[in-house]
């Protein structure tokens, strides 16, 4: 036996080995191939690894229930030991993982949720950008007076204003992911959470997300707002996971692949119980190509 070939064969002994090791090992591609990631216990939240919504097969030494969403939330299931070239209508979708048994028992205490804004200075989450995680009175303090052009809001809502000290043209952003921030995209000098009191006391119009994704059919499960002009890719966001949705205003063009391409269907405002068959589960972007209907233009494609 020559040096490469025992080479090979100890490199070879070293991966069965390590997945011996293993009680679990998912794939990102089909039939056991492509990037990896192991595991011997709970794991509570995929993003962590890398690995959210990524996982096309697997292997299982032993039972173990994988869920849709982080800290076993969502849609769960329990993967028997055993090989599983393809995972069907569970490809892509598993966020975290624990073992069947005393495991199951109450789930690991885990840190809650980011809640804040960032607010970016141009569009599509471009340029300088500003991290809130309780009021801002006056963005000029952070250099960043009127200029926002697109945020990301988490956990909670907030309220932001035209002036300083939470005044005049207040609206509120909603949980989720804003490219543009329409007519008050360069206009924003104040911010706060919803949770204050002061904000609690008195009456707010939200900003409605112009169409959402829903997880489950019917308009169930979780659910995915798309603010300002849509998202080009849904990767590690909401990426083949939607199988019904709901337009709330204008018209939306949804895409199985991201960056508009792949195949692509129009929907107007309503309510969409199922998908058709070639988008269910399989929506990589989306993006709102007009208010009214007929369009005034073309819609740009690109």
């Amino acid at each position: 036996m020559n040096r490469l070939t025992r080479y090979f064969l100890s490199g070879v002994g070293m991966v069965v080995s390590s997945m011996a090791m293993a009680d679990i090992t998912f794939f990102d591609g089909t039939s056991f191939s492509g990037r990896r990631m192991a595991l011997d216990r709970p794991s509570v939240n995929f993003r962590d690894s890398g690995f959210n919504d990524r996982s096309q097969s697997v292997i299982a030494g032993e039972s173990w229930e994988v869920c849709t969403d982080w800290n076993f939330g969502g849609e769960c299931t329990v993967l028997a030991a055993g090989r599983y070239p393809t995972l069907g209508a569970w490809a892509n979708r598993i966020s975290s993982a624990r073992p069947v048994g005393a495991a199951i028992a109450p789930a690991p205490v885990v840190a809650a949720p980011t809640v804040g804004v960032t607010f970016f200075e141009t569009e599509q989450f471009g340029g300088r950008r500003l991290r809130l995680e309780q009021s801002a009175p006056d963005f000029q303090a952070a250099r960043l007076s009127d200029q926002p052009g697109s945020a990301i809001v988490e956990g909670t809502s907030w309220e932001f204003c035209v002036d300083v000290g939470f005044r005049n043209g207040c609206q509120v952003l909603s949980p989720g992911r804003y490219p543009t921030l329409a007519n008050f995209g360069g206009r924003i000098s104040s911010a706060r959470p919803l949770t204050e009191p002061a904000v609690q006391s008195r009456p707010v119009r939200p900003i409605r997300a112009g169409a959402v994704l829903f997880s489950g059919p019917s308009l169930t499960g979780r659910a995915f707002p798309l603010g300002g002009e849509g998202e080009s890719n849904l990767d590690g966001l909401f990426n083949d996971r939607a199988v019904s949705l709901r337009v709330e205003r204008g018209y939306w063009l949804f895409c199985s692949d991201a960056g508009f391409r792949g195949t692509c269907r129009t929907f107007g405002p309503g309510d969409y119980a199922t998908l058709p068959y070639e988008l269910e589960g399989r929506i990589s972007s989306g993006r709102r190509i007009s208010n009214d209907y007929p369009y005034s233009q073309s819609p740009t494609w690109r």
